[in-house]
């Protein structure tokens, strides 16, 4: 073995185990900020929440913190490595019909979703102060539980969710449909990655072949909107271009794509 192939195989793995270790961890929270939370926006008010059985009573600050502290370091590489909703469009993204074919205008208008989905949240979170949209259920057996959020629940919960649930599963259709266009955590990871100085970057070398968008399951290459730095592309570059580091060895020639 190369060990270009081993060091190809180790970034994998490593990336597997931390995904696996972040599912153990945070899934069941993400379930509860989807299917239970009462509140207008999930996992940010869980301090003042009566959902005693959600893990994010325990787990919300540090999750929130290390979110922010891996978006300033690393930019969303969050996404590709611990969050459940990109684990699940990664998956989903292996049997997508319309892998590779939504791209070009299409695709950078409805990315800006991702920015707008972020303000709402931030108008409701910061001006209207997190309101309720259900009825909270305190305890209960856990189906059950879920069921009774949706019968007590308001007009406004049923749609944000529906929402929620919809686009996760368009990403049978659309790699990714949720991740790239819509995810509000999403939009301000990206904007955060700006400014993060640990990224994949493209050297002067690249070619242009479009071999590392063709690859990435989000349909994108290093330094562009929704990279989550999960170095698969790597690995595909043919001249080496492609490489992981704190400051730019230069620019390749852009892409429309």
């Amino acid at each position: 073995m190369s060990s270009t192939t081993a060091i190809r195989g180790a970034r994998y793995w490593i990336r597997r185990l931390i995904q696996a270790v972040a599912l153990f961890t945070i899934a069941e929270f993400s379930y509860y900020g989807i299917f239970r939370c009462p509140f207008a926006v999930p996992y940010v008010s869980c301090a003042n929440c009566p959902v005693v059985q959600c893990p994010g009573k325990q787990l919300w600050l540090i999750v929130l913190l290390g979110i922010l502290a891996s978006g300033l370091l690393f930019g969303r590489a969050f996404c590709g490595y611990a969050c459940p909703a990109g684990m699940l469009n990664e998956l989903f993204s292996k049997v997508a019909v319309l892998r590779g074919k939504v791209r070009g205008k299409f695709a950078a208008v409805a990315g800006y979703g991702k920015y707008v989905a972020a303000a709402i949240c931030a108008v409701l979170f910061f001006g209207m102060h997190n309101p309720r949209w259900a009825v909270p259920i305190r305890t209960g057996e856990f189906v059950n539980s879920t069921v009774l959020t949706f019968e007590h629940a308001f007009p406004l919960w049923l749609i944000r969710t529906s929402i929620v649930v919809g686009t996760l599963l368009l990403g049978l259709l659309i790699p990714y449909f949720f991740c790239r266009f819509l995810c509000p955590t999403g939009g301000v990871l990206e904007i955060l990655g700006r400014f993060s100085p640990f990224k994949y970057r493209v050297a002067d070398s690249c070619t242009d072949c479009g071999k590392c968008d063709r690859t990435c399951g989000l349909e994108t290459r290093p330094e562009r909107d929704n990279c989550t730095n999960c170095g698969e592309c790597r690995s595909v570059c043919p001249v080496d271009a492609i490489h992981l580091g704190t400051a730019a060895k230069g620019r390749g020639p852009q892409s429309t794509a």
